[in-house]
């Protein structure tokens, strides 16, 4: 649904610049898990290949920044990101196992907007292209560490597991934005059934003080 969906959204006037404008937030977010990453492993050969992916989350960062700039029809905030701390929350083999699966995801992604976009869009499609080689080099790495620290039995089980806490994570924002819009509109529904309340409380008070005056 989402591939067939995507073409048409792209067509979306603002909507190209604030997607690469998010694509640009992930990528920092990423780079900030793959820093802490490094600075936690206890293996040097890690540590390495946690820098080198760090840095091109960097590059691609700067990339998607840049075009969403160039898209856009106003000036666009600084992309920010904050870090979940995932490689202390969920462990290394674990964090790999996230990792994995989030470049296979943003790979296949990529390849799928790389194609929609080659004839209406080609500098984006272009950048698209670009990115997935080093998707699909971090996808493999990742993997192949995965493997190397934990066996292919408990790699397996590792990318089981991180998928359901994806799947966790993800219904717990849902359920903390349906709280928030919720809120809004309980608090609106108060504003609106109290105000007219509280000025006829008001106009009530003023008359009385009013009558209570009068000689």
């Amino acid at each position: 649904m989402q591939r067939l969906a995507a073409p048409i959204a792209w067509r979306i006037p603002g909507h190209a610049a604030r997607t690469l404008a998010g694509f640009a937030r992930a990528e920092q977010g990423s780079r900030i898990d793959l820093l802490a990453a490094a600075h936690l492993t206890s293996s040097p050969a890690r540590r390495a290949a946690y820098l080198r992916h760090a840095a091109d989350e960097t590059r691609h960062a700067r990339l998607f920044w840049r075009r969403a700039c160039d898209l856009a029809d106003a000036p666009l905030p600084a992309p920010r990101a904050d870090s979940e701390d995932l490689f202390a929350r969920l462990g290394e083999p674990r964090f790999l196992a996230f990792v994995h699966r989030g470049e296979r995801r943003g790979r296949i992604q990529f390849e799928t907007y790389a194609r929609q976009l080659a004839r209406r869009d080609a500098r984006t499609a272009a950048l698209f292209t670009g990115i997935v080689e080093d998707e699909r080099r971090h996808e493999a790495y990742t993997g192949e560490l995965l493997v190397a620290l934990v066996g292919a039995a408990r790699a397996r089980r590792e990318l089981r597991r991180a998928a359901m806490w994806e799947a966790w994570r993800t219904w717990r924002r849902a359920g903390r934005a349906l709280a928030n819009v919720a809120f809004v509109v309980a608090m609106t529904a108060v504003y609106v059934i109290v105000a007219p309340v509280a000025r006829l409380a008001r106009l009530v008070a003023r008359r009385r003080t009013g009558w209570m005056a009068s000689p």
